[in-house]
């Protein structure tokens, strides 16, 4: 699968990632980590998989402003994974961490508003699942697919990530 070969470097930081958390949990369970801890090691995780979700995107993104050519087959994978991705979203914003001092994007407005911004990232992993599908019928109806896709992003992001 030669689209995948520019995630290999994504893939051994995923690991390490995940044997590190595996490490700091077991000696956390040890001695128990305190709320700030498990809210610290929260932020992580949802940074985590919003860095993930990104390197997806990026490929497509090449596509669309036609810096790379367009591939069906890339957009078809990459789309499929943002969209299992995206859906673990809601369960790593199912902790309220907004009490804690964390340095993150995620705005209190995610915890005050749990129903609307579940629906905004249900829309994501609608329209990526869509994305996918119009990958086979070419640039345009994928292209078009994908600015859903932003869209998608760009009101939960409006709403409740922390503008830079």
């Amino acid at each position: 699968m030669r689209y995948l070969t520019n995630l290999q470097p994504l893939k051994l930081t995923v690991v390490a990632s995940l044997v590190l958390t595996a490490t700091l949990s077991v000696s956390a369970i040890a001695e128990g980590p305190t709320p700030a801890e498990q809210a610290q090691a929260t932020a992580d995780t949802r940074q985590g998989l919003f860095k993930i979700i990104g390197r997806y995107f990026g490929p497509i993104v090449g596509m669309a402003r036609g810096q790379i050519p367009y591939d069906a087959a890339v957009v078809e994978y990459n789309a499929s994974k943002i969209n299992q991705l995206a859906s673990m979203s809601t369960d790593l914003f199912s902790k309220d961490t907004s009490e804690f001092d964390l340095e993150t994007g995620a705005l209190p407005g995610i915890w005050k508003n749990q129903d609307d911004f579940n629906a905004k990232a249900a829309t994501l992993v609608e329209t990526s699942a869509a994305l996918a599908a119009a990958a086979s019928e070419g640039k345009g109806p994928a292209m078009k697919a994908f600015g859903k896709v932003g869209g998608a992003c760009k009101g939960c992001h409006d709403d409740y990530r922390q503008q830079d």
